[in-house]
């Protein structure tokens, strides 16, 4: 027999024949065929209300099988015959068949949750990005996460619950591992995807609880709220505290739906889906072009893949702050490759960044490389600088006809510029380099050489001459769209450095996409 979503729906409301409630009965001997019924009567029935547990869980199913299937012979065989005999009483038999599905429920876990095992991993570290994770006061160095609560203090973590749920954490943040299907987060940002063998994974939060029913959704605590947003599939939001949730108020996301929950609103607020917040994944170590780099040793590297208000730099004596315009954490955007990267516009809560101690340029020779990604028409937009008052030696920004332009400062106090020949476009990742060699100012644009201009030794800048990346110092030359993977030499890269860059950049945007 084929049962599928829309006969599921039609049995739960009692609008079938004898003869498709006969076959839906020997479908439903099938395990996985009941998980699969219990789930869809809980997605779409108010039974939870009447129902002592907020939710039936597959791990509840799994637990309670053995006792199911030894106790099932003789009440099944009844319920084929006096319960499944006309349309009136099937919906009966279902409502019993979920009841005892969450009575079972109740008897394993009589009070909502079962006691850790700490001798069971919750989850699997299985990726991180310069993390550093907190428990009970030291550092936590092991693979494995035993139930218990936790700070993520910096970085990046990505975790493995209970089937294949694959989590993925951005610093700061809290959160308690309470078993494989279940986590709290207290602060922070994660993004969840969730495969069907783990459906029913459940992340609770200070204002919330949020249900999975097999998709990728993502989860912002902050300031006293609770964001869900749902990129794909469905999740069911219980809003209110742990102990103070009112089921009447629960709601289900579809795909780009999104809600903000406070204690202090009456219902949750409908949102905009916020595409560019969160981290997804992060493959950023595998990657070629930030190998390659490293390999041509620069001063310091900006991957601009952690937003836990701070710009990390590579080595970290050199990392800065993120300017949001209210005190918030900036925004995620997605990266030139899969990672974030630095948002900065009009319409956002970023503002830009900047390093106050950054590393000296004092040889006369200089490069920045990096990638530029405009969202909106701009002018005399900034996309890094350390020019001030006088001081500083370098600057890549956008001139007044929206055109990439490269200045530098030499020891007389001199000033060459030169701009590229056509208008930046829009929503398209740029790969520049800028060099100086004590002899000319160059300007490449996607690994060509766009522009050159004589130009003398650069004046050096030392540790205290700031740097700020999608702004100047006065913030009136506001970028307006991405910055990624930007990086400072203290030497002019040559020409098949350059090509090298872009080309291994090109290579891994394929892969990437």
């Amino acid at each position: 027999m084929s049962v599928d979503n829309d006969l599921i729906d039609r049995i739960l409301e009692g609008e079938v024949s004898d003869e498709e409630a006969a076959e839906f009965q020997s479908w439903l001997q099938v395990h996985e065929n009941l998980e699969q019924f219990a789930f869809r009567a809980e997605l779409l029935s108010d039974l939870r209300r009447s129902l002592r547990r907020r939710h039936i869980q597959k791990n509840a199913l799994d637990a309670s099988r053995d006792s199911h299937v030894a106790a099932s012979d003789s009440s099944q065989e009844k319920r084929r015959t006096s319960v499944f005999h006309s349309r009136r009483t099937l919906g009966l038999a279902i409502t019993g068949l979920v009841t005892a599905a969450s009575i079972l429920f109740a008897l394993v876990w009589p009070k909502g949750e079962s006691l850790p095992n700490h001798d069971v991993a919750a989850a699997t570290i299985v990726g991180n990005v310069s993390s550093k994770l907190m428990k009970s006061g030291s550092q936590w160095d092991g693979a494995r996460i035993p139930p218990g609560d936790y700070d993520l203090q910096k970085g990046l973590l990505n975790l493995q619950f209970g089937g294949g749920v694959m989590v993925y954490i951005e610093a700061p943040a809290h959160f308690d591992a309470v078993s494989d299907k279940r986590m709290v987060l207290h602060s922070g940002r994660l993004s969840a995807r969730v495969p069907p063998k783990g459906v029913g994974f459940t992340v609770e939060t200070p204002e919330a609880e949020v249900v999975d029913f097999g998709t990728e959704f993502c989860v912002d605590v902050e300031g006293g709220a609770s964001e869900v947003h749902v990129f794909d599939g469905l999740v069911r939001v219980h809003p209110g505290a742990s102990q103070q949730r009112d089921l009447s108020r629960s709601v289900d996301l579809q795909a780009s739906q999104a809600v903000r929950i406070t204690d202090a609103a009456a219902e949750p607020e409908g949102i905009s889906i916020a595409t560019d917040r969160f981290i997804r994944n992060f493959d950023e170590p595998k990657w070629n072009y930030a190998r390659l780099v490293k390999r041509l040793k620069p001063l310091a590297i900006y991957r601009m893949p952690i937003r836990d208000r701070g710009l990390v730099s590579e080595p970290p004596e050199y990392s800065g702050f993120v300017v949001t315009g209210d005190g918030k954490r900036p925004p995620h955007a997605r990266g030139v490759f899969v990672g974030g990267s630095l948002r900065v516009g009009a319409d956002s809560t970023g503002r830009g960044g900047h390093v106050d101690s950054p590393p000296a340029l004092s040889t006369g020779q200089f490069s920045l490389t990096g990638f530029v990604y405009l969202e909106a028409a701009v002018r005399s937009a900034m996309v890094a600088t350390n020019l001030h008052d006088g001081q500083g030696n370098f600057s890549l920004s956008l001139d007044e006809n929206g055109r990439l332009q490269a200045t530098i400062r030499n020891g007389d106090g001199e000033v060459s510029s030169i701009a590229g020949s056509s208008v930046l476009p829009q929503e398209t990742w740029r790969h520049v380099v800028v060099t100086a060699d004590k002899e000319r100012l160059h300007l490449y644009e996607d690994g060509k050489l766009v522009a050159s201009t004589p130009c003398a030794a650069m004046a050096a800048s030392d540790s205290d001459t700031t740097v700020w990346f999608g702004t100047d110092s006065r913030a009136s030359q506001v970028w307006n769209g991405r910055i990624d993977e930007l990086a400072l030499f203290d030497r002019a890269l040559n020409e098949n450095e350059i090509a090298a860059l872009y080309r291994t950049a090109q290579e891994e945007i394929a892969r990437s996409r």
